[in-house]
Parts: structure tokens; sequence; C-alpha cells
């Protein structure tokens, strides 16, 4: 299989963070005309510090010094960053199956799969170093006699309205352009077998099933970014290395189904119980480490089919990603409140997330519980009601920013974790490293009902699943900092105070009403998302508002204009038939008329054509802070700005 991808994005104007970040190359603004090296007015930057050549000038600099250090700017003139993906993604296996093996109750399959996703990134960004010299009106780019001659010989000017363009800054916005290239590269191979039996060996209650296997599994990540990424040279990036990881596993696992009880030895209070043990053990040879999970679970019906309880228990792991353990350095936005400057505080600092090759696998441990009523007096009713709950140990990520500064005010800095700061004492940058930030814990109940009813005009389905989380704790976590981190039950919150790009939600569910009929399907989708707490940019509380909305699609197959296909039985091909002299058996084959065989018939059969809306009522989503930070006031992770949404499309399947 292969798949290409390609994806335009266009964000805000590039936001330079502090013109000096270490890492990055220093920008800085010229004075107004130019000054000695050493002769700098007091407490300004300095051509030493900054790199400014001595003879370097801006005319338009209102101020008689060079302007760098803490200062910030958008580079409005320079219009939309623009982001241009294209992926390819390969994907090829080959593999064998049979299931007659031994006494004709064994199965066998065994696979080998390869994998590859390789995505290229390109764009118009900002080169920092060509930007300081369309700043320096003495810089060669703008004489007329030298080969580096741009066409113009007015520097840039940063200091108009970007609202009103300043024509002779094209120019220098053209020079200072640049189209970064990164690429990136993952690649899987797989190769896995199992043998199983639906009859190991047999019980009163019936054959207990058993499949065992194993797994070798390798992984590969190259991430080859841009030279200008790697300089730290394009305006709001950090600098990005050339990062290459890769590992290999093992694993083996097996499965066992026991029946206790069951048609043929049910008691009383026992029609039914079934036993399920399962257990995979996995080694990874990066770091030398190996870990065994166990799963059980239980299927019980005390009285009739009517009443299923069911119960499950297992634990599990989750090794680090190829990405946090060898990928290049993430450039990314936190809030941060910064107890060095008053609490002062800011929704977009600038924060390096650094991969870390020590990382622990995460621990999990989880539970569900729950029962299945299908009532014999109400045919077409099922209720299902499940308790579940989650618990995770070594939850790889990264601090709050909060978190990190309160250990640098108190000098207890954990390592790779650093706070780099400008010549005022303002944050330029927060650094810190993945890593097994601590525990995780959530519980919740899943409601399902069900109702079909066929009709003479039709069948109707209703539908209903939601979802109520009731506790949720993670005192590492943004939240549980933003909110005190005091372990409490962060169920209802926001799940980034600063940002509060999505809540932990308390309630989701969606409910479906569904009627089919002679190939028409049509359906109303009503889908809930409760609200949560949020603070505001006072640092109050705020609710984020609940969502109700309404989805409706109609649909017709055209299968259902092409007469069904005749079958009738035909000597040799049937066991169910009499063979032609009434002793051997025969078999059904299908006989297709020359209506089921015309074009039209190929053509209909198959084909669906579908219309729908979303959003029906053209709800807005509802309105979030996140302290003053949330830059699109809403829960950019939960909803998007499309509104109401028509579409239509139309399949064939052959």
């Amino acid at each position: 299989m292969y798949q290409n991808v390609k994806a335009h994005n266009e964000l805000a104007p590039p936001a330079k963070g502090s013109f000096q970040t270490a890492g990055q190359v220093v920008l800085a603004i010229p004075p107004d005309v130019p000054i000695a090296p050493g002769f700098e007015p007091p407490n300004t930057p300095t051509h030493v510090e900054t790199g400014v050549p001595a003879d370097a000038f801006n005319p338009f600099n209102p101020f008689h010094q060079i302007i760098s250090g803490g200062t910030r700017a958008r580079l409005a003139e320079f219009g939309n960053r623009l982001f241009d993906n294209e992926t390819d993604a390969y994907l090829g296996t080959i593999g064998i199956k049979g299931d007659k093996l031994f006494d004709g109750n064994w199965g066998y399959d065994a696979a080998y799969r390869y994998s590859q996703v390789k995505s290229v990134q390109t764009g118009d960004q900002v080169s920092i170093s060509k930007f300081n010299r369309i700043l320096n009106a003495a810089d060669p780019i703008f004489d007329p006699g030298s080969s580096q001659f741009i066409g113009t010989t007015v520097p840039f000017n940063p200091f108009g309205d970007y609202r009103a363009p300043i024509p002779s800054n094209q120019a220098t916005v053209a020079f200072a352009t640049v189209h970064p290239k990164d690429e990136d590269t993952s690649k899987i191979w797989t190769i896995d077998g199992s043998i199983y039996t639906t009859s190991l060996f047999e019980l009163p209650a019936g054959g207990i099933g058993m499949a065992i296997g194993g797994q070798f599994r390798r992984e590969s990540l190259d991430e080859n970014p841009d030279p200008l990424n790697v300089a730290g040279d394009v305006a709001g990036n950090s600098p990005v290395p050339v990062a290459h990881g890769g590992r290999k596993s093992f694993a083996f696992y097996a499965e066992a189904n026991i029946p206790i009880f069951g048609s043929k030895n049910a008691i009383t209070g026992f029609h039914s119980l079934e036993i399920t043990a399962a257990g995979r053990y996995e080694q990874f040879r990066n770091n030398d480490t190996d870990v065994a999970v166990p799963k059980f679970g239980i299927r019980w019906q005390p009285l009739d089919e009517q009443l299923t309880l069911r119960a499950t228990w297992g634990q599990g792991f989750r090794e680090p990603t190829l990405e946090e353990l060898y990928a290049a350095p993430i450039s990314g936005l936190k809030l941060s409140h910064d107890p060095q400057n008053g609490g002062a505080f800011e929704p977009e600092t600038n924060f390096l997330v650094l991969s870390n090759r020590n990382l622990k696998p995460e621990d999990s441990e989880t539970y569900s519980a729950g029962f299945v009523f299908t009532p014999k007096y109400v045919p077409g009713l099922t209720y299902a009601v499940d308790a579940w709950g989650v618990r995770r140990s070594g939850v790889i990520g990264t601090p709050p920013a909060d978190e990190i500064l309160a250990r640098e005010q108190a000098g207890t800095l954990l390592p790779g974790e650093v706070v780099e700061r400008d010549i005022g004492g303002g944050i330029t940058r927060i650094l810190a490293p993945n890593m097994n930030l601590g525990n995780q814990e959530a519980d919740g109940v899943d409601f399902t009902l069900l109702y079909q009813r066929p009709l003479p005009v039709g069948t109707f389905t209703f539908l209903t699943e939601w979802t109520w989380l009731y506790h949720f704790e993670y005192p590492q976590g943004e939240t549980a900092f933003g909110f005190g981190s005091d372990g409490s039950n962060l169920a209802g919150f926001t799940t980034d105070p600063g940002l509060s790009n999505e809540g932990w939600y308390k309630w989701r569910g969606t409910t479906r009403f569904d009627w089919a009929w002679k190939g028409f399907d049509a359906a109303a989708t009503v889908r809930y998302i409760s609200g949560f707490e949020e603070l505001n940019p006072k640092i109050l509380p705020h609710e984020v508002g609940k969502t109700i909305r309404l989805d409706l699609q109609f649909s017709y197959d055209f299968s259902d204009l092409v007469p069904k296909v005749e079958e009738r039985p035909v000597a040799g091909y049937s066991k169910e038939a009499p063979a032609k002299d009434g002793k051997a058996p025969v078999g059904k084959e299908t006989v297709s008329t020359e209506v089921n065989n015309s074009c039209w018939a190929r053509l209909m059969r198959g084909t669906t054509l579908t219309f729908g809306i979303n959003n029906v009522f053209d709800d807005d989503p509802p309105f979030a802070s996140g302290e003053g930070g949330n830059a699109v006031g809403y829960p950019g992770f939960t909803y998007d700005a499309t509104n109401r949404f028509w579409y239509w499309r139309l399949t064939k399947k052959f």
C-alpha cells in the first residue's frame, strides 16, 4: 500500500522571542548612526555581545543605541508563515495462514511487514542572519557597485505599521525570506507468527482455546533538518540538530480461553462461565530491559443469556517512543508565572523539550467490571454498564514551566533543566528533558443503550453511548500545578491552565437515531461534551460551557435497485443438496441472470450516495480564556472553527 498526503498550513507572521536567545543567531537592530565599539550608551547592548559590525547603522532607528537583548517582535511585514508538508507512506505485508493442522483443530499464521513514513516540510521562513543584514544600511547588499546588490539602497524599516506596508521593504523582505527543507523518516520491520487451537483438550463445558506466538520488531528514526534550522538561523525556531535512533525488540505471548460451565454442564447459578488468561514477555535490545505482563478476564451468565456479568484485570507497559528517546529538541510554548519577576504571567514562554535516552517504560494497571442485559420481554433491547480504571506510573512528559521556575528559585533544578534569561532578568527560554514524571489515575463508567426494532416500513435503531469520568489525578501535570498540586480530583478542569486547549471532561456522550429501509438510510446524531473549569486573565475561576450539537446524514445504497442474485443447487458443489444419482453430496452454485451481469448492475452494486450536515444549528465552540493565553478563544484540541458543514460522498465498493 502506498499513500501520499500533501498539506498546506498558514500561521501568523513569525514571532521572534528575545533577540538574544541562547543557541540561536542573535538578532540586533543597529543604531541610527554608527557607534564605535566600546562607546555604546550605558546599559545597552554592545557590539561584542550582539556581533553588530562597527560601521552598521539603520536610519529608521529612533534610538541612539543597538536594540537587542530581551526585545521581541512579530515580523508582520513578512506575511504569514507558510508550511507545506508532504508525507509518503509505504506498507507491505507478506504472510501465510492455515487452519487444518494436526487433527483439524489447529491453525497458524505468520507474516513479515515493512512500513516507512517519510515526511518533508518546506515553507517560507525568515533567516535571522539575513534579517540582520537588511537592517544594516552599510551592508554590501545595498551597494549598487557590489555583486551582492539586491536592487535597493534602502534598508529594512522595522518601525512601520504592519497595517500600512512600506513599499521600500519589499526587496529586503524577499532577500531575508528562506525556504528551509526538513526531512524525517521512520521505518518499522516486523516478523510475527502464532499457532492456535480451538480445542487444546476437552472440558465438560467445551474445548479450551489457546494461542501462542512471537514477534521480532526493528524500528529506526532519522531526522535531517535543514542547515538553517541546525544553525538556529530561522526566526522563532530553536536550533534543531540532526537526530538518529533505533531499537530491536523480541516478544512472546500466550492466551487461553477456558470454559468452566456451558450448555453441556450448566447448573443453577452458572448457565455459562468462561475465564481468559493471557501474558506477554518483551525484551528491548537498545537498553537491555525486559518486561512481563499478565491479563485475566471472566464472563459469567448466572441464569441465562439475558444477563452477562464480565470483568477484566491486567497490567501493561509503554516503552518510550523513538522520538522521546532520540529525537531532536522540540520547540513549543508554555505558560509561566515568573517568581523572580513578581509572578509575571507569560502565556507563550519558549519551552524546549529534549529527548532522553535514559527514560524508563511506563507501567500501567487496568480494571473493568460490568454487565450486559438483553431482556427477552423487550426484543431488540441491550443495556450495558462498565466501570473502569487506569493506574499509570512513570508517566513520560515534561514538568510544567512553573514547577521548573519554582525549582530554579529554590536552587534545586533537576538534571537537564535550564532556565535562560536575558540581561534584564526576563525568561528567554526554558529547557527540560522528557522524564518519568510520576503517577496518573483515572476512573470512570461507560453506559450503552441499544434498541433496534424492525417494522414493515424499515428498521429503527436507537443507540446512546456515554462516558463519565468521575476521578482523575495527575499531581505532576500542568493542571495540578496550576490549581494546586495536592493530588486533588482534576476531572472537570482544564488540562493546560495557560491555554485551555481542552479539559478533563466529566461527561461525553453520543446519541444516534437511525432508520433504514430498502437502501435508504437516515440518521440523526446528538453529541454532548460537558464544560470544564479554567482561570480567566484575572486568575479567577471561569466555567467553559458545555456543547450539544446535532448532525444529520442521509444515504442511498443503489445495490437495492439490482435484483438479488439467484441461487440454485448444482450437482457436485453442495453438501446440502443430493447428487444426480441421489448418493453423493452436491453444492450450491451461484447462477447469475443476464440482468445481474449487465454493466448497469455492476455499476449500481456497491454504490452509495451520502449527504450530510454537521453542526446543523451552526453553534460556535464555547469560549475559553486560558488566563488570557488562548489565542483562538475556544478549546482548540476539542473544537475547530468549521461550524455548520455540508458534505456529500459517493462510494463504490468492488
